[in-house]
């Protein structure tokens, strides 16, 4: 029987979470869903957690890699093997909430097919200790859909365990295989980020639904992604290499989307000058500007659009918002005189 969903696995040591990954999967009130698991640790820690759920009747694909390959190439591996109309990349270590599922594909992608993407929001899980929010700066978004393409040139919110993707509109943008390529340019292990550049892509051919909740445990430890970039100092690099792949895109993202990335990378990533002035200075500049200032109002209304909903979400601090409203005031009256 044809199942909807492909779930996409990719582990890395730490059985003992693929377990617990594993476990949620088993739990979730929704089980039209096939499961395949790549394993990129050599010497196969992961076979007995495999077996063990198997023989409770979970159906699972599994591969072992007799060399580390990295997650990007093991996803794309899985990718082409599979076909079901929706598809998402699960991290090992994460844990999904029973009606994780249920609510962000059924209730949510199903009864809205105009949306390319769709996630939920997570809690972060430090050992035994539960951070209950995301940590990051996001828009704040109410439940439905929403335009977001604009918000991924800013920040980095949507964690790809926490996302589902419709398999068409990945596909009309290169699927996995468009991040593999420029990895395979670059040269580098790590080249961008794959998961925010993933869901500008599929964002710029619908509205993402959005699911204004957490539904599960983003896992913080040693050897995760992201402890690793922050630790090898290559966090802020790797940020302006996603913006940069976006700006590049001339055949995905328009020219007021490319030139926010610009913008963001250059005055919030690479200088202090901020994302509006740094937006104002390009239009205003002697040599881009010639190309900028006829487009202007529609770069300052994506500025806008972009920054207004932005948070910080750390509860401890209330979810501060991250532009002053004088600034967003004063860059709307501004559109209003073009």
């Amino acid at each position: 029987m044809t199942k909807l969903l492909d779930i996409l696995i990719t582990s890395y040591k730490h059985p003992e979470y693929l377990d617990e990954c594993l476990q949620s999967l088993a739990t979730q009130t929704w089980q039209g869903f096939n499961v395949h698991i790549i394993d990129d640790s050599p010497g196969n820690p992961v076979q007995p957690v495999i077996d063990k759920w198997r023989a409770q009747g979970m159906v699972i694909e599994f591969s072992q890699n007799e060399q580390n390959i990295g997650g990007i190439e093991c996803l794309d591996i899985m990718y082409r093997r599979t076909h079901s109309d929706y598809v998402m990349w699960l991290h090992h270590d994460d844990i999904l909430w029973p009606q994780f599922l249920e609510k962000l594909l059924c209730e949510g992608l199903l009864q809205h097919p105009e949306c390319g993407l769709g996630y939920s929001l997570y809690q972060r899980k430090t050992g035994d200790q539960i951070q209950p929010d995301t940590g990051v700066y996001r828009p704040a978004l109410s439940t439905g859909p929403h335009s977001v393409v604009h918000h991924l040139c800013i920040t980095n919110w949507i964690i790809c365990s926490f996302a589902i993707l419709k398999r068409s509109a990945l596909d009309e943008v290169g699927a996995i295989q468009r991040h593999v390529l420029r990895d395979q340019l670059i040269g580098l292990p790590t080249s961008a980020y794959p998961d925010q550049y993933m869901c500008a892509r599929v964002a710029t051919r619908g509205p993402a639904y959005v699911l204004d909740e957490p539904q599960g445990y983003y896992r913080i430890h040693a050897s995760n992604a992201t402890n690793r970039t922050g630790g090898e100092l290559r966090r802020i690099t790797e940020s302006v290499r996603t913006y940069d792949y976006i700006f590049d895109d001339h055949n995905i993202f328009d020219k007021a989307t490319r030139y926010l990335a610009k913008a963001n990378a250059h005055g919030r990533l690479l200088s202090d000058v901020g994302v509006i002035q740094a937006m104002l200075q390009m239009i205003q500049a002697s040599e881009v500007g010639q190309e900028l200032r006829p487009m202007a109002k529609e770069l300052l209304i994506a500025t806008h659009q972009a920054l207004a909903p932005l948070i910080y979400d750390d509860a401890s601090r209330g979810r501060p918002f991250v532009t002053p409203r004088p600034h967003l005031d004063e860059l709307a009256r501004l559109v209003q005189q073009l």
